[in-house]
């Protein structure tokens, strides 16, 4: 069974619409298991269910051909997973007013000619270019590989989620909900502020740091609690929403209770960049 899954791989990777090229599933390695009757009687029963265009063919004891339209709906599905993947990145970027010049098709799937080929039809312009390296399947291992013996061989990547703390800030009626509001000693601040570090699809430079000063909003307070959050989205306001997960909390004696705020304050320093 394992062989028949590597050689429908062989026909995914190669299968492209429009070229008179069979789709030949082989099915010898079944054995016993499938003899050419029972094959027979099942791709009977199964075009007697399916619409013509989708019917199998046996060849010989042990291939069936794969139409056409049956082999593209197979892939329709994970096209669109992918289409829709691309597209909201692609919107990352102009929503930073950045330019988009190139996407890269990495990956063993990306040796369809299927994949390119909706992946240009849909994306490419006269100013964004779809590039296929020779050997795509390779070009993922081949970096980790370069990476290990050079960590210094990659200078930036994108960051996948968007990383912050929790804190509290002045309270602003125009931007915050009437439900965040607390008073702490006479002052109005909001709670549950997710302050970001970096967000999901930044660039950031190999042992890049980010730091950002926060003080007690007590007077009397001895101890700091910083809570690291994280989430998929770009934009996000309060640790509380969907999706926004949390990754850890350190607690930090910050003085005694008579210091000035300005002593207790706290640098608090993420390191991105790194695998």
């Amino acid at each position: 069974r394992l062989d028949i899954l590597k050689h429908f791989e062989m026909l995914k990777r190669k299968f492209c619409p429009g070229i008179d090229e069979r789709s030949r599933l082989q099915l010898s390695y079944m054995g016993e298991d499938l003899t050419a009757q029972i094959l027979s009687s099942l791709v009977k029963t199964y075009n007697k269910s399916h619409p013509p265009e989708f019917e199998l063919k046996q060849r010989g004891s042990s291939s069936l051909d794969l139409p056409t339209p049956l082999m593209a709906s197979f892939f329709q599905p994970l096209f669109e997973n992918i289409k829709s993947k691309v597209a909201q990145l692609e919107s990352q970027v102009l929503a930073k007013n950045e330019q988009l010049g190139f996407i890269f098709m990495v990956g063993g799937f990306s040796e369809s000619p299927f994949l390119k080929q909706e992946i240009k039809k849909q994306f490419e312009t006269e100013k964004l270019q779809v590039l296929v390296p020779r050997r795509p399947q390779v070009s993922v291992v081949r970096g980790a590989c370069l990476f290990g013996l050079d960590p210094h061989s990659i200078t930036s990547r994108i960051v996948k989620r968007t990383y912050g703390i929790n804190t509290l800030t002045t309270f602003d009626p125009e931007r915050h909900p009437e439900t965040k509001k607390v008073i702490i000693e006479g002052e109005e601040f909001c709670e549950d502020v997710f302050d970001p570090f970096v967000r999901a699809g930044d660039s950031v430079g190999a042992e890049e740091v980010h730091t950002k000063t926060y003080c007690p909003v007590r007077s009397r307070q001895t101890v700091m609690r910083i809570i690291f959050y994280c989430t998929d989205s770009r934009d996000v306001d309060f640790v509380d929403e969907e999706g926004v997960e949390q990754l850890g909390e350190l607690t930090i004696d910050i003085g005694r209770p008579f210091q000035s705020v300005e002593d207790k304050t706290v640098k608090v320093t993420l390191r991105f960049g790194s695998t």
